[in-house]
């Protein structure tokens, strides 16, 4: 199945479960980042404005706030067609950017190399941790100088056996489901 096939079945997927289930899911998942969290003494994180029907990371950056771990957001370059991140303290410092995804508004520049856990985002991921977002490479571009452990976020739905990939695509170390960690580390 090529990419636009899956990315368009996954994004019909992901929507069909039902609200209440995937609240349920949502806990199973936060749970195990938590986990993850306290395993690598995880002191910064970047996190991504959940989007549509995507993992709510709120509850996580929830969570980071009261724990005093510094939390940073992508904005969207438009020129260069890359993520930049910046550090944000209450979610007032995020407004709507680049497809109405939230995005900091300041300009309170982080450096990926400062950041010890990387969340992100996905439409579908398989068991080799590659995965599919949207389709504009920005985490390809932003994953290809991470120096952390980047984590996928997912509903065991999003998942599957492989999915294609390109050269340039690069791949997660650990996907998180509501039933199980995915490790290629």
């Amino acid at each position: 199945m090529l990419k636009l096939e899956l990315r368009k079945k996954m994004l019909d997927i992901r929507k069909s479960i039902p609200f209440l289930l995937r609240k349920k899911k949502e806990i199973k998942i936060f749970e195990g980042v938590i986990e993850l969290v306290k395993t690598y003494s995880a002191k910064s994180i970047l996190l991504y404005a959940s989007y549509n029907d995507e993992v709510d990371t709120w509850r996580i950056f929830d969570y980071c706030i009261n724990n005093s771990i510094k939390t940073a957001f992508p904005k969207v370059d438009k020129n260069k067609r890359e993520l930049k991140i910046y550090w944000i303290n209450k979610k007032e410092d995020l407004v709507p950017g680049y497809k109405g995804i939230l995005e900091p508004k300041n300009n309170n520049s982080a450096k990926i190399e400062d950041i010890d856990l990387l969340l992100v985002p996905g439409v579908v991921f398989d068991e080799r941790c590659f995965r599919i977002g949207y389709g504009g490479g920005f985490y390809d571009k932003l994953l290809r100088n991470k120096k952390s452990l980047a984590v996928g976020l997912a509903y065991e739905e999003q998942i599957v056996k492989s999915i294609p990939e390109e050269a340039h695509d690069i791949r997660v170390d650990l996907v998180i489901t509501d039933k199980r960690t995915i490790s290629c580390v």
